[in-house]
């Protein structure tokens, strides 16, 4: 399975059954995965994958995070410490309908909101809780520094936000409520990027701040409560 190139840093391998969207972000002399519903021999990397990132519990986001971390143990997976309970279930984690029940390896780091993880001297990630599709969801912003500014690459949304759609609440731990207040913070959030900025989901076809903002904003979300 080849990926697709998104910008000169990111690509993606793109969804199929079992598995969402994959994210590679390829730094000076590492590679960050997002989202390990692939396994490392489906994942083609010229730089070693140093890090694992999921934006949620769900079985088609974190399907091979087991032979991610079999592979390699010190590596280490980072995920929302809201989520964590649903690695152990498999009905909450879904991979009982997926015919696959499965539990799951818990995350090395559990992450928060608003923490900053610093990849490389070139690369920063920021954590984004937005609850609603689980507790844990959360969307990774991927920022490039120059002169001790930071610019922004990408902003990967997994099942919060997609092109013209939000994720599903009726899941297990799901919140219609919240998912409404975090597509309200993702609004006020991308109105302040660059409209061309790469809005990357866990799901579907890859859009853009500008649109996702204008769909946001007609879907009632661009007003805070």
């Amino acid at each position: 399975m080849r990926s697709v190139r998104i910008t000169g840093e990111l690509s993606y391998y793109p969804e199929r059954f079992r598995s969402c969207n994959v994210y590679l972000l390829r730094c000076f002399d590492r590679a960050i995965l997002f989202d390990p519903s692939l396994s490392p021999e489906a994942i083609e990397s010229d730089r070693p994958v140093t890090m694992v990132l999921a934006t949620h519990a769900h079985y088609d986001h974190v399907g091979a995070v087991n032979a991610w971390k079999e592979e390699m143990p010190e590596r280490p997976f980072l995920m929302h410490e809201d989520d964590i309970p649903m690695l152990d279930d498999p009905a909450v984690n879904a991979s009982v309908f997926f015919g696959r029940s499965a539990t799951f390896a818990h995350p090395d780091q559990p992450l928060t909101d608003g923490e900053v993880l610093s990849i490389d001297h070139e690369y920063d990630l920021t954590v984004i809780h937005t609850p609603g599709h689980t507790m844990g969801s959360s969307c990774f912003l991927i920022e490039r520094k120059d002169n001790g500014k930071r610019h922004p690459v990408a902003l990967i949304t997994g099942d919060t936000l997609f092109d013209r759609a939000w994720g599903r609440t009726d899941f297990v731990t799901g919140d219609d409520a919240l998912m409404r207040r975090s597509l309200e913070g993702l609004f006020r959030l991308l109105s302040k990027l660059p409209p061309e900025l790469p809005v990357c989901p866990g799901h579907s076809a890859i859009t853009t701040a500008s649109d996702a903002c204008r769909f946001l904003a007609m879907s009632g979300f661009s007003q805070a409560r």
